[in-house]
């Protein structure tokens, strides 16, 4: 019968931490274990060594973690340990016990009432109050430091606020030498695109240039060549020249028109006088006295001097014909426009056609 009551107990045990375990994450997420265990130890639920391991573990590193480690702690205790965890949630957390139970909370104390008395109680809510008064002191000393660190960091603020200021104006600035530095890239990059084209109308210029040079070289080897040529022609003109003055001179000295007709009618009657003497001489063959041959030898030796002189005059006459038509042809070759028919090219012109006779008549 025993062993019936135990189990019973057990079972209610179970369905009371039942309602525990399905807000076990609620729970473990909004108690604080330091609050907590000291309600717990005055109500002998738990012991100083299962309180450092809650609070002192280093396998507990979070409040998450300690909460839960106190909650399977309570669990093994039973039902005391569920009631006086209910009593503290009423104290410390009222709407974690109304979740829990649905109740409002009355604050009774009935378990440390029962176990330590009203002194006991009174003795735990005087702690409590030392507590809570240490509490309001720390409190104080940090919303002092936390008025100091405010104070400090509203001048760091006001620090911040001049430095954004004159970042503002560093930000300011910067977006104008930015602008400008943008600008000048696009100067540059126009000044590079148009020093490239002076640089192409350069090589181009400098190529034409080149060619020129050459040009010029191949005109001055071009002008050297004539002035080569014109200082031959020159020479040819000098030439031609002197020995067109030795023409004009041989020809103006040489006999004139008057004289030929002359010698010419001199050398007819010498013919008819040796024609005369020989048709004496031959048709009788006769002896000619001394005086008449001597005569007859002067006659003949005059007429071979006579024909000697014409035939002289004859070729002459033709080979001064020949150096003028040679002098013209070169002169219509070369264009040279200094030797010009003269006078004396006119002279032997006008002197006719001249034979060079190819013997003398006898």
């Amino acid at each position: 019968m025993e062993s019936g009551c135990s189990d019973a107990v057990r079972d209610e045990e179970e369905v009371l931490w039942e309602k525990v375990e399905s807000n076990r994450n609620i729970l473990s997420r909004y108690i604080n274990p330091n609050k907590l265990t000291p309600y717990l130890r005055q109500c002998k639920v738990i012991d100083e060594q299962d309180e450092d391991e809650v609070l002192n573990s280093h396998m507990l590193v979070s409040k998450v973690n300690r909460a839960g480690r106190l909650l399977d702690i309570l669990h093994t205790k039973g039902q005391r340990g569920y009631v006086v965890f209910l009593e503290s949630l009423e104290f410390y957390y009222p709407d974690l016990y109304k979740l829990m139970t649905g109740k409002e909370p009355t604050r009774r104390f009935s378990t440390i009432v029962v176990e330590e008395g009203h002194e006991g109680l009174t003795q735990f809510l005087m702690n409590e109050v030392i507590k809570l008064q240490q509490q309001a002191k720390d409190k104080d000393v940090q919303r002092v430091a936390i008025l100091g660190k405010h104070r400090t960091l509203e001048d760091e603020h006001k620090k911040l606020r001049l430095a954004n200021q004159e970042l503002l104006a560093f930000q300011e600035r910067y977006n104008k030498m930015k602008e400008e530095r943008n600008n000048c890239n696009d100067e540059l990059m126009k000044v590079k695109d148009d020093n490239y084209n002076l640089a192409m109308r350069y090589a181009q210029l400098s190529e034409e240039k080149n060619m020129a040079v050459m040009r010029s070289r191949d005109l001055q080897l071009e002008i050297d060549q004539l002035k080569h040529n014109l200082n031959k022609v020159e020479e040819e003109c000098k030439m031609e020249r002197k020995q067109s003055l030795k023409l004009k001179n041989d020809i103006e000295n040489r006999p004139r028109r008057e004289q030929i007709f002359e010698l010419e009618r001199e050398n007819e009657m010498l013919k008819m006088k040796v024609q005369e003497l020989q048709s004496i001489i031959q048709p009788g063959k006769q002896v000619l006295p001394d005086s008449e041959k001597a005569i007859l030898d002067i006659l003949e030796h005059d007429r071979q001097e006579a024909l000697e002189d014409r035939q002289e005059l004859v070729n002459r006459l033709y080979n001064l014909h020949e150096e003028v038509r040679q002098a013209e042809e070169l002169r219509d070759k070369v264009g040279c426009s200094s030797i010009e028919p003269s006078g004396f090219t006119n002279a032997v012109r006008s002197a006719g056609p001249w034979e060079p006779s190819t013997g003398c008549e006898k």
